[in-house]
Parts: structure tokens; C-alpha cells; sequence
């Protein structure tokens, strides 16, 4: 199936180039690399040369460039891997052509520009769990993979499409790559969600724990949320492990915290749930500190205290106790989009990679790039 006309035309602009740059290294002081196989370095207005240079090899700055080893480089150099040879940076493994730039504070970064269904067999490995079945990793491949599209050029000022962490989605190159992940991508190869002629904006998080939740209520933001994202209750999810759990922070963790955004005039006196959205998520926190009380935005809470510990903001309750307080919650993640225990759990019961993505994105399209 093929987008109608207007988002065939939006996609088209991404898949024309059928690659994307990836940040790999970014503003580091060095950067080791290792080729293997044949590799060409190719510099500007000079021809492509073989890089002879063989073993682990440091990138550092230096004046006026690169030095790679013991070659003297511009500020702007691509490493070029022949058919079936890759490079090592760092402990991870990539295949496409990479960009070495010297940055403006004399730090390095290294740019991998990539096709972009092999850009998403490195995706799919460190965002949902590779031996999980394959109808869940798929869904998981055309989530991605419209990520991908509506976001590429988001850090063009950069110098690059995407990063390869959390601000995008974590990549890692051809590490952690096996045949249940090449099978998703390929089995999907193209497919992305739209909306009314357009890509969907889409998101995906571990574990909704019930009920996944409004976009706009998760990030406020202007205009309408499309219906897809709306959120939608969820039982797929409850044999989750995330699905329940508690967390304590001691007072004075929770009053540095809170005063990382809101100042307080003296310790922490209490902590109470303010707003809450439809789908139970807590939107606010009220803090009372010396006779005021002054209202801090959950997410904001839960960045400070960390996301590792305060798994998400769906939180049932708050017990008060002497030393501090007790978080009563379900979820992992932001709650928005595709909930991944979920899309597991429908996948172990029989339930196929369109059928999953059109229960967390109700009435998305789903279609091909045109490519």
C-alpha cells in the first residue's frame, strides 16, 4: 500500500537520500577507531586515498585539523569502508562511510552516514529486546522507522540528522544485531505510520502500565494532537515487571531535587499529588516548604530524581513516612505511543505487527515510503 498523494510527497523528501547521518561521537577529546578491511580516506578537493594505517588508530584534534595516527587531516575528513569492511569506534562496529570533523573547541566528533534500514537494524537491538517475537520487533522496526523520517534534519545545525542516544533513539552500530532483528526490518522494509497525509509523529516507551497517555498532556506543546496519540487503555501490559513498583527518596534527596527548579526557603515540610491527566498520569506535585506550597511539573520531578529510579509518572500514590517518601507507581517511560511489554505481550499471543501498531496509534495509516 502507498501513501495518498500529500504523504507520499512528505516522505519522499527523507527517502530520496535513503540515508541518514548519525552522531556517533559528539564534542569528545579523542576517539579511537579501528578498520577492518579496506578503507579509503577521503579529504576535500583531493582524491580518495587507502588508508594503510592498520591496528587501533587515535583521532585528536590539533591545530588547524585531524591527526588520525600519525596523519594529518582537514577539519572535515570521511573514512570510506570498501564492500564488507567496517571500522571500530570506540567498543561499537559500523559499516557506513564516516565523517571525522573537528569541532569549534578543539574536540572531535565522528558523524556515520548510514542507509537507513541499516540504520534501524542498529536501532532495534538497544530499544526493544532482540530475542523478543518477531511480530513485536517489527512493530517496533516501523516505529523507528517513522521516527526516523519525522525527525531527520532535527539537529541539522549540528552538522548531522540524528544523535545515537536518547535524544533520538540509541544506536550502536552493528552490535547486538541478530537474525530475528535483520528479519523485522527487512519484513517491514519501507513501512511507516501516517496521519490524514502526513507522517505520524510518533514515540514508544517500555511500559504504559494500564493506560497509554496524550501526547499533549505529556508535553503540552500548540495544535491539535492527532487522534493516534491520544492514548488508549492497555491491558496487554499487566504481566510486565514494570507494571507495578515502588521507589523511595529520603527528604533532603527530594528537597535538592525540587530545588534544582523551584527555590525553597527551607526543607521539604511535605509532598502531595496534584493534577493528574485522563489517563492517570500525575501532571504536577505539590511541595510545601516553609508555610508555601509551590507546584513543580512531575516530569521535571522525575528528571531530577532520575528515570531510573522514578520509573514514570503514572503514580498511584505517595506514603509520608518519617525519613521520606515512598512512590506507589506502574509504567517505565513517558507513557506516549507504543507501549513495548505491550506490543510483547499482544506478539506472544498471536496477534500480528499491524494489528499491534493500529491498537496504540488508533485509526494511523499504515504505508511505504516512496522510495
Amino acid at each position: 500500500m502507498i501513501f495518498p498523494a500529500a504523504l507520499c510527497l512528505a516522505a519522499a523528501v527523507a527517502a530520496d537520500a535513503a540515508t541518514v547521518q548519525v552522531a556517533i561521537v559528539r564534542q569528545a577529546a579523542s576517539a579511537t577507531l579501528m578498520p577492518d578491511g579496506e578503507t579509503l580516506i577521503a579529504q576535500p578537493g583531493a582524491k580518495p586515498m587507502p588508508l594503510e594505517w592498520k591496528g587501533e588508530l587515535a583521532l585528536r584534534p590539533r591545530d588547524g585539523g585531524l591527526r588520525l595516527a600519525n596523519l594529518r587531516l582537514k577539519t572535515e575528513t570521511r573514512l570510506l569502508p570498501g564492500p564488507g569492511a567496517r571500522i571500530r569506534v570506540g567498543p561499537n562496529t559500523y559499516r557506513g562511510a564516516l565523517i571525522l570533523r573537528l569541532d569549534p573547541g578543539q574536540t572531535v566528533t565522528i558523524v556515520e552516514e548510514v542507509e537507513v534500514e541499516e540504520y534501524l537494524e542498529g536501532v532495534l537491538p538497544h530499544e526493544m529486546n532482540p530475542d523478543w517475537p518477531l511480530e513485536a520487533l517489527k512493530a517496533q522496526a516501523v516505529v523507528a522507522r517513522t521516527f526516523t523520517y519525522a525527525n531527520m534534519g532535527k539537529f541539522r545545525k549540528d552538522g548531522f540528522d540524528l544523535t545515537a542516544d536518547t535524544r533520538s533513539q540509541v544506536y550502536k552500530g552493528m552490535t547486538a544485531i541478530n537474525e530475528n532483528v535483520r528479519a523485522a526490518v527487512r519484513q517491514t522494509r519501507g513501512e511507516v505510520l501516517g496521519w490524514k497525509g502526513r507522517l505520524l509523529r510518533v514515540y514508544y516507551h517500555a511500559c504504559c502500565g494500564g493506560a497509554t497517555t496524550d501526547a499533549g498532556a505529556a508535553w503540552g506543546g500548540e495544535g491539535e494532537i492527532p487522534r493516534p496519540l491520544k492514548g488508549v487503555r492497555d491491558p496487554w501490559c499487566a504481566a510486565s515487571p514494570h507494571m507495578k513498583w515502588i521507589a523511595y527518596f529520603a527528604w533532603a534527596d527530594l528537597t535538592a531535587a525540587i530545588s534544582e527548579r523551584r527555590m525553597l526557603n527551607s526543607p521539604l515540610q511535605s509532598l502531595r499529588i496534584g493534577a493528574r491527566d485522563a489517563a492517570g498520569y500525575v501532571r504536577t506535585f505539590l511541595a510545601k516548604s516553609g508555610g508555601e506550597t509551590v507546584e513543580l511539573k512531575a516530569a521535571e520531578l522525575r528528571g531530577s530524581l532520575g528515570a531510573g529510579e522514578m520509573k514514570s509518572v503514572r503514580i498511584k500514590r505517595l506514603n509520608l513516612l518519617k525519613k521520606g517518601v515512598e512512590f506507589i507507581g506502574g509504567g517505565s517511560g513517558h507513557g506516549v505511543g507504543l507501549c513495548q511489554w505491550g506490543a510483547r505481550l499482544q506478539a506472544e499471543k498471536g496477534r500480528g505487527y499491524a494489528k499491534i501498531l493500529l491498537f496504540y496509534f488508533p485509526g494511523a495509516e499504515l504505508s511505504e515510503v516512496d522510495e
